[in-house]
């Protein structure tokens, strides 16, 4: 069968994988020996199940027994529910939506994807400048597509995106909001239906600046108060274009007014806080940025991932701080200073950015979660190409008993050695 998730903590499990088959029974012995409370399988992505609806045996026992066996998983426990997942709509994506042909398959994929999305961007703008009601049909089309490079390998797309010339960022940017905006619901676990309209949102958010110049929009210097005007009008002069276009979803008009609204009530144009902001506004918020600043603007040089969100997370008031926080963690991208766990069973802080364009994140190893004992702090480089090491997520340092975390970290991040305070989980101390 095909494991879509775990219930309860993932430190109660012995893989590190969110999701995967079962295909050996070292595997399935592995999964009934362990501390989980139950697990979520897909049956459309397992083998097994007889056309008559039953479970084909495996090994010559049938699927009640194994998991009923005295001492093992109950059968009670196992939450049988299909996976969400975006249906493809593109004919090179039907044939095989969920192959993971790897990291450099997925890139050529997804160029291919954003190629046409930038086309219909375009098409879209122009068609808007003339008067002309967005062809909204066509977006959820698009929207779908980038859905189902995301599901197959979000790194591929999301990266892609991030590398625009300053003479696309208009079009590019759109594209690039629909991907996050897709990655972070999926994140989320949001409902199909939401992730679409998120997606399609997140496509035409910008349309209303085709009621501003070019000139304006790509001024190198400070904008004067009559340019400013002009530049927080795009918001009100989008969403009356799309309020005339048939068929477009909720989510899309109120993406379009709010996304430039901050949570402490000081955005535009309606100066909402709180909650008086929606989920989609928020969530557009903090995509909109995002992209925004790691992309190459002609008055501003790109920030890296790692510099972005750190930067993000000490504009207090702009954003929702524990959406933020999901944000990061729906990229796999994180703060210098975090701490996180590897797949190498490790804990580590975060400590910059390497690499081709700053892609690769590098964490600083300081401790073993198995043997519950500091090690040598050591750097390892986390490439978004690359099956191992990888990111698990980030962690929490009152969970493992980190005392003094601040001071424990900024001696990490400065290379000092020493006890890190050897205490592990389940109040486990040496």
């Amino acid at each position: 069968m095909f494991i879509h998730a775990f219930e309860g903590s993932w430190f109660d499990h012995p893989f590190w994988r969110r999701y995967f088959r079962v295909e050996t029974p070292e595997q399935l012995e592995r999964i009934r020996n362990s501390g989980i409370d139950g697990i979520v399988i897909d049956d459309e992505r397992g083998v097994g199940p007889t056309e008559t609806g039953e479970t084909a045996p495996v090994e010559g026992k049938p699927r009640q027994e194994r998991l009923s066996a005295p001492g093992r998983l109950r059968r009670d426990a196992v939450t049988v529910r299909p996976a969400r997942a975006f249906a493809p709509s593109a004919p090179e994506d039907r044939a095989a939506p969920r192959r993971r042909a790897g990291y450099a398959g997925e890139c050529r994929r997804a160029q291919r994807v954003i190629g046409r999305t930038r086309d219909a961007v375009v098409d879209m703008f122009g068609a808007a400048r003339l008067g002309r009601a967005v062809e909204v049909k066509r977006m959820v089309k698009l929207a779908s597509a980038i859905g189902a490079s995301i599901e197959r390998d979000a790194r591929a797309l999301i990266n892609l995106v991030r590398l625009k010339e300053k003479d696309e960022y208009t079009y590019l940017h759109s594209v690039a909001v629909c991907a996050l905006m897709i990655n972070f619901a999926r994140h989320l676990e949001l409902d199909p239906q939401e992730i679409e309209d998120m997606g399609v949102a997140g496509l035409l958010h910008d349309v209303g600046k085709v009621a501003v110049s070019d000139a304006i929009l790509n001024k190198p210097g400070a904008l004067s108060k009559g340019e400013m005007h002009m530049v927080r009008s795009h918001p009100v002069a989008g969403h009356r274009l799309l309020e005339s276009s048939p068929g477009t979803p909720a989510l899309a008009l109120e993406l379009c007014l709010r996304h430039h609204e901050k949570i402490d009530g000081t955005g535009y144009p309606g100066g909402l806080r709180g909650e008086e902001l929606s989920l989609a506004a928020r969530m557009g918020a903090i995509c909109d940025v995002y992209d925004a600043v790691t992309s190459n603007r002609p008055y501003k040089r790109a920030w890296t991932p790692c510099e972005a969100l750190a930067e993000m997370k000490k504009w207090k008031g702009h954003f929702d701080p524990a959406l933020l926080d999901r944000f990061a963690d729906s990229l796999g991208i994180y703060a210098a200073g975090t701490l996180v766990r590897l797949t190498t069973g490790e804990l580590g802080v975060v400590v910059g950015s390497a690499g081709e364009a700053d892609a690769d994140v590098v964490v600083r190893a300081f401790f073993d979660c198995e043997m519950l004992n500091e090690i040598e702090p050591i750097d390892r480089v986390i490439a978004p190409s690359a099956e191992h090491p990888r990111i698990i997520g980030r962690d929490s340092p009152s969970f493992w008993r980190f005392h003094d975390w601040d001071a424990l970290r900024l001696r990490i991040l400065a290379g000092d050695e020493g006890d890190y305070g050897r205490i592990g989980p389940r109040g486990v101390a040496d």
